[in-house]
């Protein structure tokens, strides 16, 4: 097992020494199993394999299939388990001797990353796209609405609000629902608000603005949403 497996810790990555899937017994055909297998523009043109159109950029299924579209790309059909079509009970490759393009060139001798359990230290460096943290909002970062995202319909129920927006790259609708937001009454009011997300203004400074209407942390609550649905973007660092 040592002579096959090899753990380099400060890369995060552990490193397989095989390289013509002897032994699956160790790695169980991970590559197979935890990303999706995208194929050539050519290999999607033959129609040899079992595969399901993705919209690059939301990254979801691709449902506009007649319309041409540049952003659409295809991948192999998955198992339930999230696993290649073609892999079998064995965790071995049904159709190893014609598989992709991208599986040929595949070699585990890369390495495979691992995602490290330990939080990082906190005198360590802070990538600068990072503008929220535990516990709040850093209310001096400015913001701005996603430039690709229109809104294109406000509805309200009782207890939440549907934003619907057009994403103005694709062919996509992109919903959010905001659970207890009762301040918003009319879609001038989410535009009004939403313009306010300009890139110049703080968060403190739109928080003041809406202030008699939002309250603290009603206001950090619905940021949160927002970023976290892409429909604001951070300017960190600027």
């Amino acid at each position: 097992m040592d002579d096959f497996l090899k753990l380099n810790a400060k890369e995060h990555k552990l490193y397989f020494k095989n390289s013509d899937c002897a032994d699956l017994s160790v790695c169980r055909a991970l590559c197979c199993k935890k990303w999706d297998i995208h194929l050539a523009h050519e290999e999607a043109q033959q129609g040899i394999f079992k595969k399901e159109a993705l919209c690059a950029v939301d990254k979801g299924r691709c449902t506009q299939l007649k319309q041409p579209c540049p952003h659409r790309s295809y991948r192999l059909i998955k198992n339930k388990d999230g696993s290649c079509i073609y892999l079998d009970t064995q965790n071995r490759c049904t159709i190893y001797s014609s598989r992709p393009i991208v599986c040929r060139n595949f070699i585990c001798d890369n390495g495979f990353t691992i995602t490290p359990v330990c939080a990082p230290r906190e005198d360590a460096d802070i990538d600068a796209q990072i503008c929220s943290f535990e516990g709040g909002l850093n209310l001096k970062v400015k913001y701005l609405i996603n430039p690709y995202l229109k809104l294109k319909h406000f509805s309200k129920t009782k207890n939440s609000l549907r934003l619907e927006f057009r994403d103005i790259t694709s062919c996509k609708t992109k919903k959010t629902d905001l659970i207890a937001m009762a301040f918003f009454k009319t879609q001038q009011e989410v535009v009004k608000f939403l313009n306010y997300f300009d890139g110049r203004s703080t968060l403190s400074a739109i928080s003041k603005k809406t202030s008699k209407d939002i309250g603290e942390g009603d206001f950090q609550n619905l940021i949160l949403y927002l970023i976290d649905e892409g429909i604001l973007v951070g300017m960190c660092g600027k």
